[in-house]
């Protein structure tokens, strides 16, 4: 239908829209004009003022205040008997009636395709959607579990490394003090030895030689042994690079 005076173009939306052209029902400004008329199929329509426009107007030939009675489809654009004459000569004409209605039912399936393609569209991309989706929460699944076996096997390595060492510290602990306790028993010994042979200061020289010999047996059958160098533990840890831990796991790919 045809449109009110509006202030500015309806091509660029910039400038003044001041030409109205009878055949497109739309207003150009004066650049948009000169290109619409440049046009092969537009070259022959006429233009009004923006400010004169009536709808009523649109319903006859401006120039031959003739009812459009046909359709030109060379110049796409309504023409009464006399313009088919004058300005259309051997153009390709139709019944503006029946282009109109072709026209229309062309149109409206042209719309009805589009609004189901639309349509389709739209729910191939829910239904693309909604698959994307289960597939990130089963590759995060996937990822998750994989990361705890490894942890599982881990936990489980270190658990065993640790048992293995404290095994280790209760037996050196054990043979440790069981040499400290051997060791203090002839410290304890010694100690006692010590103080008999302060008491016998007063003893007469020959019972004093009889009892020495006697101790110095006791003594001489104490084989004291230098204490062996301690028990030691140590751990050195393998430097890993991140191609090491990446190739534990799966391989991540997007599309």
């Amino acid at each position: 239908m045809a449109q009110a005076p509006a202030s500015t173009c309806e091509i660029c939306t910039g400038g003044p829209g001041v030409h109205y052209c009878q055949q497109c029902d739309q207003l150009f400004c004066g650049s948009c004009k000169l290109s619409h008329l440049r046009t092969k199929s537009c070259k022959n329509h006429t233009f009004g003022s923006g400010r004169d426009i009536n709808q009523k107007k649109n319903l006859l030939c401006t120039e031959h205040k003739e009812c459009f009675l046909f359709y030109c489809q060379d110049c796409n654009t309504p023409v009464c008997k006399v313009c088919s004459v004058e300005k259309h000569s051997r153009h390709l004409m139709t019944d503006l009636t029946k282009t109109t209605v072709k026209r229309r039912s062309e149109f409206a399936k042209d719309v009805e395709l589009k609004i189901t393609t639309s349509r389709q569209n739209v729910n191939k991309i829910e239904n693309y959607t909604k698959s994307y989706r289960e597939e990130v929460k089963a590759v995060i699944k996937t990822i998750t579990e994989e990361g705890n076996y490894w942890k599982k096997l881990i936990d489980k390595k270190v658990d065993s490394l640790v048992e293995l060492v404290q095994d280790e510290e209760q037996k050196a602990l054990h043979n440790m003090s069981a040499l400290s306790k051997v060791f203090r028993g002839v410290f304890e010994n010694c100690q006692q030895w010590q103080k008999n042979i302060k008491g016998l200061e007063t003893v007469a020289d020959v019972l004093l030689l009889q009892k020495l010999k006697k101790l110095k047996v006791s003594v001489d059958n104490i084989d004291l042994k230098q204490v062996q160098e301690r028990s030691s533990v140590s751990y050195r840890m393998k430097k890993h690079s991140h191609t090491e831990i990446d190739s534990l796991f799966g391989e991540l790919q997007f599309r």
